[in-house]
């Protein structure tokens, strides 16, 4: 399957960027770039999680929620969880539609 290569946050598309490693992460964000870098080879609900995640933070910083890091991760599992335990396909997140 081919990953996703934008996603749209907010209303702002935002390129995502496959790389081999990421120090200190599985994901980062660059609101000012509009890109969000993505560590490939974990299992798809690890990434999934971390799509999760970041799209938390650029939601936060967009909507000037100024969510902390905490926050953002109690968000993201119990948002991860209400979606896959609700039978949503999330695997769009980061593959290519079709693909």
């Amino acid at each position: 399957m081919s990953e996703r290569q934008h996603l749209v946050i907010q209303g702002k598309t935002y390129e995502l960027t496959w790389v081999d490693h990421i120090d200190g992460g599985l994901g980062e964000k660059n609101h000012d770039m509009l890109r969000i870098v993505f560590e490939r080879g974990r299992p798809a609900e690890r990434t999934i999680a971390t799509v999760l995640h970041e799209a938390l933070h650029l939601i936060s910083d967009e909507l000037v929620l100024s969510l902390d890091e905490d926050t953002i991760n109690r968000l993201e599992s119990g948002l991860y969880c209400f979606l896959s335990e609700s039978g949503v396909d999330l695997l769009p997140l980061i593959r290519e539609p079709g693909a």
